[in-house]
């Protein structure tokens, strides 16, 4: 399905009893397609898109059930059970602003439990500005147990290039379209520890971690797509300091 990406869900909720709304979230109604847009903004403006970036972190790996933990705690196989991704855009208004839209969980079930697929819109409707004005900077969702970015992560945010493209004019400079899926250490006070990032235009695959107020960058791969076979890619290993390593 076009302007999706798979990391797919099962949402356990109470016996008879409904989650609360969270205006945050938002999700087709019972019966219906798979939403196609995703409406704007949840957060913001922020004049930079490490500010904008760091806020969606913190907020999305507060929702509930997004953080699993650690694989080898002895309640992983129920945390996993449970847990949810939630994806969203981060996107450039004509403003000048870096915006972060509203969040869905909605999420194809995988009945063996063995992937979490958050299904993220190809579009954002901030009914403040024309479609074709808002430029697609960073596709976010978290991985609850902070595992790599999958086949599938990367598949979507390259077909998203094609269709938005692969870098955008800001203020800052031109901003290369990127993925991340965030992580927390913490299941009982989740934070925002760090995320993986795939960057299309460099192939690079980025993992940041904090250490404090400190950010650190560490390059840990690079995609190489195959020209004879369509679609096609591997992953070059390699372990070195980013060359910007700050701030994310």
């Amino acid at each position: 399905m076009r302007g999706t990406w798979g990391f797919a869900a099962l949402v356990l909720w109470g016996c008879s009893s409904s989650p609360p709304m969270d205006e945050d979230i938002v999700r087709p109604v019972s019966g219906a397609p798979y939403l196609e847009k995703l409406p704007g903004p949840m957060l913001g403006p922020f004049t930079s898109p490490s500010n904008a970036l760091l806020a969606a972190c913190r907020k999305i790996l507060k929702k509930p059930h997004a953080n699993a933990g650690r694989h080898d705690r002895q309640d992983f196989d129920v945390r996993w059970r449970v847990s949810s991704e939630y994806c969203a855009w981060l996107y450039y208004t004509p403003d000048q602003n870096y915006v972060v839209s509203k969040l869905t969980d909605q999420s194809k079930v995988d009945p063996l439990h063995r992937s979490k697929s958050c299904l993220l819109p190809s579009v954002v409707d901030d009914p403040r500005y024309p479609p074709d004005s808002i430029k697609y900077i960073y596709a976010l969702h978290n991985h609850p147990y902070g595992s790599e970015l999958t086949e599938n992560d990367i598949h979507f945010i390259v077909s998203e290039g094609v269709a938005h493209g692969f870098e955008s004019e800001t203020k800052d400079g031109r901003l290369r379209l990127s993925i991340v899926a965030f992580f927390s250490r913490d299941v009982a006070e989740p934070s925002c520890d760090g995320f993986h990032q795939y960057i299309p235009l460099t192939g690079q695959l980025l993992q940041w971690t904090r250490d404090g107020k400190r950010w650190q960058c560490e390059q840990t791969g690079l995609v190489q797509w195959s020209e004879s076979r369509q679609r096609t890619f591997t992953v070059k290993r390699e372990n070195r300091p980013c060359e910007r390593s700050t701030t994310p």
